[in-house]
């Protein structure tokens, strides 16, 4: 006789770069222990391979996590650990000014991805040619090579970012040319056309929240102690930063 399983509830959310609904359930037992594992290592991408993994398991629909959006995987893994381990994440920062562990709750649903205004990844770069860009994965991020140069690997992560050229006559997907072709049309563009790509990375969806600490910690000495008062708005940016 098969032992007894206790069912799990279901979710929903949309996803934030496409607007797709997708279903999810809370991490399990086993889902637990592979982040406990990942953290304790304290190894970056052990620690993104064990959310991608989690996440995998986790939502129902085909998704796969290695492919999405950095911020769109992000929102993912706090909407799971809101709904698993509860909404409030107890944190601490060092106060600014004499040092002293700041704590204070955070209500993970508080947190959200922030668009930039006017961001598109639809580039025209002049009247007659545009690119269309796709949004930095973990997978592209763990095709780089760690011996190439800082500057080879912006050009990897452009390339691999690429969707497709467009002209008036006809739209060119980056998986139907080379490395080297796309290589070619990055360095032929002007500096001012180059720039306006660029801006597509530096104002992309993040997943940011913002928090107003003042530390109650009393500094000094004897009848000299007084409360230090500091106020500081610090900016969670990135799910590191949401990490207990």
């Amino acid at each position: 006789m098969s032992l007894p399983r206790i069912a799990t509830p279901n979710y929903e959310l949309t996803i934030p770069s496409s607007d797709k609904v997708v279903h999810y359930r809370p991490f399990l037992v086993k889902e637990e222990k592979i982040l406990l594992l990942a953290l304790e290592s304290e190894d970056e991408p052990q620690i993104m391979n064990a959310v991608t993994d989690i996440i995998n398991n986790c939502v129902t629909e085909d998704v796969d996590a290695k492919n999405l959006a950095m911020f769109d995987l992000e929102y993912i893994f706090l909407q799971l650990r809101a709904k698993s381990k509860g909404e409030d994440l107890s944190l601490e920062m060092p106060c600014g000014k004499c040092g002293t562990a700041i704590p204070f709750t955070l209500n993970l649903l508080d947190v959200k991805v922030i668009h930039t205004e006017g961001h598109t990844n639809k580039i025209e770069l002049t009247d007659n040619v545009g690119v269309i860009m796709k949004y930095p994965s973990i997978k592209l991020k763990e095709g780089l090579d760690n011996d190439a140069t800082e500057v080879e690997n912006i050009f990897a992560s452009l390339i691999g970012s690429l969707d497709s050229i467009w002209d008036k006559d006809s739209i060119y997907a980056a998986k139907d040319h080379t490395k080297k072709e796309l290589e070619d049309f990055f360095e032929s563009l002007p500096e001012k056309e180059f720039t306006k790509i660029q801006d597509f990375f530096t104002s992309m969806p993040i997943l940011k929240h913002e928090i107003d600490l003042k530390c109650k910690a009393k500094t000094g000495k004897g009848k000299e102690k007084k409360p230090c008062g500091w106020k500081e708005k610090k900016v969670l940016e990135g799910l590191q930063s949401f990490f207990a």
